[in-house]
């Protein structure tokens, strides 16, 4: 029994010493740098253009987060009809369409030659799901105040894999962040889609775009998602896996777009 006692008193001895050390020991953190990678943006929709690719150059840890635009590069997107159009850029790193159209059902394009290399993707554009209704309800949160918040409801076609991203406008604000979703385990199903914006008040104009994008598309989004959700992780988050060849940061999307607006009760 005296030694069980005296291997708890050590013990706690021990933890006490470690946790006074702990909050008194300065830790120099040592990361590793790597070069600046470029970040392509692009998105084409069956809705009207133009349509737009971003080029930025991505940040070191230590730097602000301020992102500047690259210039100078040469943006091509073509369809598989045999259409071609070069883009132009009134501002660095923006470059817009001049006059290619998306259609569903086709496969783009997407090539992009930066600082003496030429990165390319594809993509093809899938058939859009209608939004069968928003759904504006009530939820109380944990401070026992209640506020709005919106789902709409997405009747999924069945027999047909298909991937889904939300986007939300509301009084002119743009949703920011991918919220995206798989059929995988609800195929031919009714389900329901979180709206990005919430805590609505009465009389606000809501406007919902369902986009159906492609499948790597959706892992890019949902693995983007993951890695800013992987606060206190065991292992250092990795970039999702890209869509250009050679391998760089960002996405290209080729989606169908249905939207649905409501005025808030």
């Amino acid at each position: 029994m005296k030694s069980a006692a005296f291997f708890r008193l050590v013990l706690v001895a021990t933890i006490a010493v470690a946790i006074s050390y702990s909050c008194t020991e300065k830790i120099d953190l040592v990361l590793k740098n790597s070069e600046p990678q470029l970040v392509i943006e692009g998105n084409i929709s069956d809705e009207p253009g133009p349509y737009y690719v971003i080029l930025t150059k991505s940040r070191l840890y230590n730097d602000d987060n301020s992102f500047t635009g690259l210039s100078g590069a040469t943006v091509v997107l073509s369809d598989d009809a045999g259409n071609s159009d070069t883009l132009t850029s009134n501002i660095d790193g923006l470059y817009q369409t001049n006059f290619i159209q998306g259609t569903v059902g086709r496969t783009y394009h997407l090539q992009v030659n930066a600082e003496g290399k030429t990165y390319d993707s594809y993509c093809m554009m899938p058939t859009p799901v209608d939004i069968d209704s928003i759904v504006i309800t009530e939820e109380t949160g944990f401070d026992g105040k209640t506020r709005k918040v919106g789902d709409i409801l997405v009747r999924d076609p069945a027999g047909v894999q298909n991937n889904y991203r939300v986007v939300s406008e509301m009084q002119g604000y743009k949703s920011s962040g991918f919220s995206v979703h798989s059929d995988r385990l609800w195929d031919g199903k009714l389900r329901s889609f979180n709206v990005p914006h919430s805590d609505y008040q009465t009389g606000d104009t809501l406007t919902v775009s369902l986009w159906s994008i492609t499948e790597h598309v959706y892992k890019y989004f949902r693995d983007f998602n993951q890695n800013q959700n992987n606060f206190g992780a065991p292992a250092a988050p990795a970039n999702p896996t890209s869509v250009f060849t050679p391998s760089t940061l960002g996405y290209f999307s080729a989606h169908s777009v249905k939207t649905k607006t409501v005025i808030v009760p």
